[in-house]
């Protein structure tokens, strides 16, 4: 019966034909000329059909197995394609993750995630969307992107998460602005310096807005919605800027420098998320793994910037 053919009887079948007889067959394959008859002999009874003529002198297809030949070995082939597929994914060499991130997080973390994340995996593909905090939970809920990471999770029952890390708010400035020569900037003294700040419903303003009653004597003079955008206009003489480790320059930038905002100290914590319940694949678990050790780096990166930049300015 065909239903009792099984995958063992068609692969010794095609090497059989591959090698020109069930001696070489039986040798390639570790098998007893015997058992290697006896397969071919069960395939032919459950097809009810002769796939092979023997003779004394020599074996070859019959019309039927000639037939039945290239597509056995299509199916074989597309089967082990298959099967390496899925050891690939179960080994993390291919796959697809997206994550969701506020946009300070894609500014700072994930370069330096992805680029470890590349050397260790090259064959698993990245999507990384810079999108604000509650299309982040949405995107999640939703199951369009495997992980995201946000501040303030909140008690959403279909979420979970582990926090990252936490970050300090300093204000970002030019090196040759006056709040330059301080160790540390007031809230209201940056108010008054003339602030350019992140826009309303972004994760950064939040925190902000948490933390600060108001932001002093008058509005903001401009607001943006990422980042690299008010460090271009510090940059540019505009404004200064509050914004947490994760967005402030490098100690080396040339132009920029940071200066502990207090009065109060306000903090962001950061947290790595995923829906409850979803089964991450091999490649997603192996990319929070990699977020996870990328969030070490950076505190640590942090400590000596701050020690690097109110020391050696």
């Amino acid at each position: 019966m065909i239903d009792q053919i099984d995958l063992k009887q068609l692969r010794v079948f095609v090497r059989v034909v591959e090698t020109g007889s069930f001696s070489a067959a039986a040798r390639s394959l570790g098998m007893s000329q015997s058992a290697v008859s006896q397969l071919v002999r069960q395939l032919e009874d459950g097809l009810r059909v002769r796939l092979l003529d023997r003779t004394t002198r020599r074996l070859q297809l019959s019309k039927v197995g000639a037939d039945f030949m290239p597509g056995i070995q299509r199916l074989l082939a597309d089967l082990d394609r298959q099967l390496q597929d899925l050891r690939d994914l179960r080994e993390h060499r291919r796959g697809h993750v997206t994550v969701a991130c506020v946009p300070s997080v894609a500014l700072r973390l994930m370069p330096r995630v992805l680029a470890a994340f590349q050397r260790e995996h090259p064959m698993v593909a990245v999507t990384l969307k810079e999108i604000s905090r509650h299309q982040i939970f949405a995107a999640l809920r939703g199951g369009d992107v495997d992980l995201g990471i946000a501040n303030v999770p909140g008690d959403d029952p279909e979420l979970d998460a582990s926090r990252l890390l936490v970050d300090n708010f300093a204000l970002v400035m030019r090196r040759d602005h006056p709040l330059a020569a301080r160790d540390a900037v007031s809230w209201a003294e940056a108010s008054k310096a003339g602030l350019v700040v992140m826009a309303s419903g972004t994760g950064i303003r939040l925190e902000i807005e948490r933390g600060v009653a108001d932001l002093g004597q008058g509005m903001p003079i401009h607001e943006a919605e990422h980042p690299a955008t008010l460090l271009a206009l510090v940059e540019a003489g505009v404004g200064v800027a509050p914004l947490p480790s994760l967005a402030w320059p490098e100690a080396s930038h040339p132009v920029l420098t940071w200066r502990k905002l207090v009065e109060p100290v306000i903090e962001r914590e950061l947290y790595l998320i995923w829906r409850i319940g979803r089964d991450l694949s091999p490649a997603a678990r192996a990319l929070q793994r990699g977020i996870l050790s990328g969030a070490q780096e950076i505190r640590e990166r942090t400590v000596s910037m701050t020690v690097t930049d109110n020391i050696g300015r």
